[in-house]
Parts: C-alpha cells; sequence; structure tokens
C-alpha cells in the first residue's frame, strides 16, 4: 500500500518538481559550501581554516629568501634604491615582539619582485620604535641597510627621549602610537613625495602591489573621475567583516519585496508558459505551479542571500570606504594632505590611531578611499599592542589567501609591459 502510494506520488508533476529541484539545491549549496567559505557573514564561512595561510605563506617564503640574498657577509648585490625625490615615500616603525617577528617578511614582500623602475620610485624608510633599538632582531642586519633608503631610530631631544621610556614602561601604546605615525609622517614630508605610504611591520605585501597602486592613484589624479583634493586615503587593506547586508543595501532593506518579486515573477511566467502552450498544463498544473513558486523559487532566493554580500559583488579597483575599512595596516596619503592631518594627530596626542584619522576625515569632509582587491594582509594575529587574539583575528583580510602566485605575478608583468605610467616610472 505504502508502495503504492509513492509511486502515486512520483508520478505527479509537483513532487518531479520538487526532487529536481532538491537535487539542484544540493549541488548548488555544496559549491556555495566550497566556493564561500573566507566569507564572513556567508551561511557557509569556515572559521576554523579561514586564517590559514596559503598565499601569505607562499609570499613569505619569497620574501624571506629575497633578504637572505643581501645578508650576505660580503658579495651581495647592490639594491637598488629610490631616486631623490621619490613619487611615493613607504614608511613603518618596527617594535621588538614578544612571540613571531613579521618584520623581515613584511620589508622582503614590499620589495621583491619590484621591477626597477618601481623601485626607484619607491623611497622605503625604516624606524627602529623601541628606544632601545638593539632589542630588536633585525637591528644592524645587513639586509636591511642595504634594501632600505633610510634606517633610523628615535632622532630626538634626549628629554623627549625620556619621556618615550616612559611610554615604553607603561605600555601606554595608545600616545606612543599616535607619536610614531606622527613620526613617520614627518619623516616622509622631508623626502618631497607626493605620496606617503605608512604601513605595519606585521603585513604581507602581494606581488604586484606598487604597479596596482600607482594605477590607482593616477586615476585619482588624471581620470575621468579624478577626485583631487577631496581624498584623505588611500587604503590598501581591508577586512570584510565590516562588508556585510545591511539596511543601506536595497534588496536586504527590502528582503520581502525581493522575495515577493521572485515568487511573482515565477508565477506569471509560469502561468503564461501554461496558457500559450496548451500541451504543458499536464506538466504545469496547480500543484506544479504552487511548489514552484512557494517552495523552490524560496529556497534557491534565500540562497543567493545566503552566499554574503561581498562574494556576491566583490570591490574592484578604486572605490569609496568611509566607514567600514578598518585599522592602519596600510594607508597612502596624498601630501597635501598630511600636514593638517599631523596637526590634528598632535592636538589629540593620544588614542587609537586609526580613529583619531577617521575622527578627522568626518570634521573635514574629505572621502576615504580603498583599492580593491586588498594588496596586502595582516598577518600579525599575536599583536604588539596586547590585543587578544580574537580582536587581531577581526583584522584579516579573507579573499586575500585565494590570491594564486603565479597569477599575480603574470598581471604585474602585463601592467609593467602595457602600463601608461612610463612618466613617473623612469
Amino acid at each position: 500500500m505504502r508502495i503504492a502510494l509513492v509511486r502515486s506520488l512520483l508520478q505527479q508533476p509537483a513532487a518531479r518538481a520538487l526532487i529536481l529541484a532538491g537535487f539542484v539545491y544540493l549541488l548548488a549549496f555544496q559549491y556555495c559550501r566550497l566556493r564561500y567559505w573566507r566569507d564572513p557573514h556567508s551561511a557557509f564561512f569556515d572559521i576554523r581554516n579561514v586564517f590559514e595561510w596559503k598565499y601569505s605563506l607562499a609570499r613569505e617564503h619569497e620574501a624571506r629568501h629575497f633578504t637572505s640574498i643581501y645578508n650576505a657577509p660580503d658579495h651581495a648585490p647592490e639594491a637598488v634604491k629610490g631616486r631623490d625625490p621619490p613619487l611615493m615615500c613607504a614608511a613603518l616603525a618596527t617594535v621588538k615582539r614578544d612571540k613571531d617577528d613579521y618584520f623581515e617578511a613584511s620589508l622582503g614582500s614590499m620589495l621583491s619582485d619590484l621591477d626597477p623602475r618601481e623601485r626607484r620610485a619607491l623611497h622605503l624608510s625604516v624606524l627602529y620604535a623601541n628606544t632601545n633599538p638593539s632589542r630588536h632582531p633585525s637591528w644592524g642586519q645587513k639586509w636591511v641597510d642595504r634594501l632600505a633608503d633610510s634606517v633610523s631610530s628615535y632622532q630626538v631631544p634626549e628629554k623627549e627621549l625620556d619621556h618615550l621610556k616612559e611610554l615604553e614602561e607603561k605600555n601606554n601604546f595608545y600616545e606612543k602610537g599616535v607619536y610614531d605615525y606622527v613620526y613617520l609622517l614627518n619623516e616622509c614630508l622631508r623626502t618631497g613625495a607626493p605620496y606617503i605610504f605608512i604601513l605595519e611591520d606585521d603585513v604581507i605585501l602581494a606581488d604586484g602591489w606598487m604597479i596596482k597602486t600607482l594605477h590607482g592613484l593616477h586615476s585619482l589624479a588624471h581620470g575621468p573621475a579624478a577626485r583631487n583634493g577631496s581624498w584623505l586615503y588611500l587604503r590598501l587593506f581591508y577586512t570584510e567583516t565590516s562588508l556585510m547586508w545591511s539596511s543601506s543595501d536595497f534588496w536586504y532593506r527590502n528582503m520581502p519585496l525581493a522575495f515577493a518579486l521572485m515568487m511573482g515573477s515565477g508565477f506569471a511566467f509560469l502561468v503564461t508558459v501554461r496558457r500559450r502552450w496548451p500541451r504543458t498544463r499536464a506538466v504545469l498544473d496547480k500543484w506544479t505551479i504552487a511548489a514552484v513558486c512557494l517552495i523552490i523559487i524560496p529556497a534557491f532566493t534565500a540562497l543567493v542571500y545566503m552566499v554574503g554580500k561581498y562574494s556576491l559583488t566583490p570591490l574592484d579597483g578604486v572605490v569609496e570606504m568611509n566607514g567600514p575599512g578598518c585599522c592602519t595596516q596600510g594607508l597612502v596619503f596624498p601630501r597635501e594632505q598630511v600636514q593638517p592631518m599631523i596637526a590634528f594627530l598632535e592636538e589629540r596626542k593620544a588614542g587609537q590611531t586609526d580613529a583619531i584619522i577617521e575622527e578627522y576625515a568626518e570634521k573635514t569632509g574629505l572621502t576615504r578611499l580603498a583599492l580593491a582587491p586588498q594588496q596586502l594582509q595582516h598577518v600579525g594575529l599575536r599583536s604588539s599592542r596586547d590585543n587578544l587574539e580574537i580582536n587581531t583575528q577581526s583584522t584579516w583580510a579573507f579573499w586575500f589567501e585565494e590570491n594564486k602566485p603565479q597569477t599575480l605575478k603574470a598581471e604585474h608583468e602585463r601592467l609593467l609591459a602595457t602600463s601608461d605610467l612610463t612618466w613617473v616610472l623612469d
């Protein structure tokens, strides 16, 4: 009896439609689970594996191999240095960490694979931000002096140095962090560079970061949508943790409308097919239409939302990011905006540096921009500022690890070969 009932049900068009749709849905669900597990706002997010290094690990190996070449006691190759004045000044402050040290990988990944023209356009300034710089494991190593354009510790009056020592002893990262940021900005201002790139010492940069950044800056200065004087910084790092569905998104704010439109469109389409082609009526009976419109279409519509906003609409090129970017892992400032910002930072004196910069941007009405996809990863999951690991994990470029070394290398070479930036890459 039961078998006969099952057979009878399976002969119904609605049941067949549900079975077929269920099979397709399972395939689609499995694909999404394998494809979108890196999106922190996807239903398929896999927190167990998402913080594993993939591209960063390959890039770290390249970076350390690169620096080792220049750390030989003698017969090391002569490194290309920045011209005077440079197009961009990149500066970072590095401190001794209790556990992992990322400084070598940061510097190596910045310079590894740079074309000589790219390297000549860049001035690299390194500040050892311990008041006793000899505590840092890289202090005095040959590769640092050979690769960087400027390597220094604090060059300040004794009274100011004593105050910095006091900040170190008290672990006052809020004041010292702002001080170091201002110090780096002033160092770069002295080079005469029109662009100033401040980054942290626990990042890994992607192959091709320089030429892609220059393309972004060129579009801001000379492109059809030039923004001269209206933007504060170009962000090379952002985390997807803040790029979620929100009330500002029309289709998220009006989700019931989205479901209604999809279901209504499906109903109108199926009814039209049924009326126009009478032969389909045996298949498209009222129960089949009901199953499609009330079960199948809503299920697949929900699956689209489950994928996550960033996975559906990934960012590309220079985009506005006035709120959700997070942190100061890598910001490029136009020179004309730096001096007023320094004055604001000095006035605030202490606090979260990124929050103060955002406050300044809000006060002045300057736009904040980001270059997508991300050009660097924050690998310092153990913070030098005693932050909880859960806080530093939230500062992670989730999709960065999907980069392929050979793909980025080919993109880098193609951009150098076809670039219209010959006027800046001498």
